[in-house]
């Protein structure tokens, strides 16, 4: 029984993560921990994601899980295309918007509304080879 306690203590320890706002302080916050995911949520389709764990990038969508190790310039063109979205954030929480952007790890969250919609996130997707389309 106090095995489990334990366990149930620590597993809800972990599992609090903080909301931040969407600013660049932020992000290389989630960034620096080197496992982090970035989600691309749009509404009515399957959410997708990239996760980066150990020098591997994880992509999950409605398509089969495609895992493999990830290049410095994919994480600089990966990086930067992070960067952009945070740029382009809309601050107004009250407008509607039909997709969305999550980065976070075990410690941070936070929620980028695009500027501009989610076209870029499949560029992304080709560019990385990660498409299958």
């Amino acid at each position: 029984m106090r095995n489990f306690l334990i366990f149930f203590a620590l597993i809800f320890i972990t599992s609090c993560t903080r909301n931040v706002e969407p600013t660049v302080e932020n992000i290389n916050k989630i960034f620096s921990s080197q496992d982090f995911t970035f989600e691309f949520h749009q509404i009515g389709k399957t959410n997708k994601s990239i996760s980066f764990r150990d020098d591997y990038l994880v992509y999950k969508s409605d398509q089969p899980t495609i895992r493999r190790e990830i290049t410095y310039d994919e994480v600089l063109l990966i990086n930067n295309f992070i960067q952009k979205i945070v740029n382009l954030h809309k601050d107004d929480k009250d407008i509607e918007s039909s997709s969305f952007y999550v980065v976070k790890n075990t410690a941070y969250k936070t929620t980028i509304i695009p500027e501009q919609e989610s076209y870029y996130f499949e560029i992304l997707l080709k560019t990385l080879k990660l498409n299958k389309q």
